[in-house]
């Protein structure tokens, strides 16, 4: 008998359906973390934000009050969401009423990686290679300096020094793009290449 295979419609969906135990693994990693977030509808993100240096459960009566009336549905499917991804884990007190923790690991890592700004930490360079690195200056004056050669070599100058090639089918992308020409006539800017020119 073939055996049916479930296909999630988004990959958030198929993370949702994992284990509690494997999302939990999940968020070690701060860029999964980040990638989660960043899947959320607004008002999720908004609530993970707001939670973000929460340490208590919030009642969720509390987090209704934080929406209008007419948002009510809105902020079902955010805390749906939350809850589907164990972002938001839900906490029942004596009087068994809900309240929503964020999830220790998901915090965390959203924590560092708001102070880290999402780099991976790195050794610092030796100074045999820091040593090499060009000022900004310098890389100023190169940067401009090829540009002033591409846009010679785009309009087929003399002037372009021999020490400077660029590969022939960039150059071929590049005046397809900037140039037109009609039959029998020299290749003129094209008004699509003229605002590339100034914005760049």
């Amino acid at each position: 008998m073939p055996q049916v295979m479930v296909v999630a419609r988004n990959f958030m969906d198929m993370v949702a359906a994992l284990p509690a135990a494997k999302l939990d693994m999940l968020y070690d990693s701060a860029f999964i973390c980040e990638a989660v977030l960043r899947s959320f509808p607004p008002l999720a993100k908004k609530y993970v934000i707001q939670m973000l240096y929460v340490s208590s459960p919030m009642p969720a009566a509390a987090m209704q009050e934080w929406v209008l009336d007419e948002y009510a549905s809105k902020h079902k499917v955010a805390i749906d969401r939350l809850l589907q991804l164990r972002v938001f884990v839900e906490v029942r007190d004596r009087r068994k009423e809900v309240s929503y923790k964020m999830n220790n690991k998901f915090q965390a890592n959203m924590q560092k990686y708001l102070v880290s700004g999402g780099c991976l930490p790195r050794e610092p360079l030796p100074i045999s290679v820091t040593g090499r690195l060009p000022t900004l200056v310098e890389l100023e004056n190169y940067a401009l300096d090829q540009w002033e050669c591409f846009l010679l070599q785009l309009i087929n100058s003399s002037q372009v020094e021999k020490g400077t090639t660029f590969s022939s089918s960039m150059m071929k992308t590049f005046q397809r793009g900037l140039l037109s020409s009609r039959d029998g006539e020299a290749a003129k800017l094209s008004e699509n290449g003229f605002q590339f020119l100034v914005c760049a």
